[in-house]
C-alpha cells in the first residue's frame, strides 16, 4: 500500500534536487525511505536531508534542474510497511474503523475520523447515530491493538473529556 508523504514544491539548485513539503508529522520519518512513487514512475533516493518541515531530495534520473522543475506540484508517495514510526505512533489509515471499548466493558463506537489540531489528535466515533469525540491522551489510551481493530480507553478519563454530540 502506498502512503501520501509530501508534495514537490520546486527544484532546489541545479544539480536536479527537489524540495518537498512534508505530509507526515514527524519529517525525520523521510530519512529512511529509499523510493518515492511520482506520478507513474519511481525514483529510487539517492540523498536526503531535511530542514523544519521541508526535506531536499536527490533522485536517480533527475541530473538537472530541468529535470527536477518537471516535477513541480507534484505529489510524492512511499510504501507504507518503509516507514517506521516510532512507539506508540500509528497511521491514521489504521485507526480508522477500530472499535473503542472503556477498560470497563463499555462500547463507544467505531473510529470514523481522525482530527489533527496540533497539541492531541481528536478522534470521532459514531454508534447507533450518536457522534463522541475525544483527543488520543496517553492518561486516556490503555491499549491500542491495530491487528485486532480494538482500541481501548480508560473510563474515568474518558469522561472527562469526551465530547458528545447533540
Amino acid at each position: 500500500m502506498k502512503l501520501k508523504i509530501g508534495k514537490i514544491l520546486k527544484a532546489q539548485g541545479i544539480k536536479g534536487e527537489v524540495k518537498l513539503a512534508c505530509y507526515l508529522d514527524d519529517v525525520s520519518m523521510m530519512s529512511g525511505l529509499k523510493n518515492f512513487y511520482i506520478g507513474l514512475q519511481d525514483y529510487v533516493v539517492e540523498h536526503i536531508r531535511t530542514d523544519g518541515n521541508f526535506c531536499y531530495a536527490q533522485l536517480k534520473g533527475v541530473l538537472d534542474r530541468n529535470s527536477a522543475e518537471k516535477l513541480k506540484d507534484m505529489e510524492v508517495f512511499a510504501d507504507k510497511e518503509c516507514i517506521s514510526l516510532p512507539k506508540n505512533r500509528f497511521f491514521i489509515d489504521d485507526l480508522l474503523g477500530c472499535e473503542v471499548h472503556l477498560n470497563n466493558g463499555e462500547t463507544i463506537g467505531t473510529v470514523t475520523d481522525v482530527l489533527q489540531y496540533g497539541a492531541a489528535d481528536v478522534f470521532v466515533c459514531k454508534r447507533e447515530g450518536k457522534t463522541v469525540s475525544f483527543p488520543f491522551l496517553n492518561d486516556l489510551v490503555v491499549f491500542v491493538d491495530i491487528e485486532s481493530k480494538i482500541i481501548t480507553l480508560e473510563g474515568k478519563r474518558f469522561a472527562e473529556v469526551a465530547v458528545y454530540e447533540d
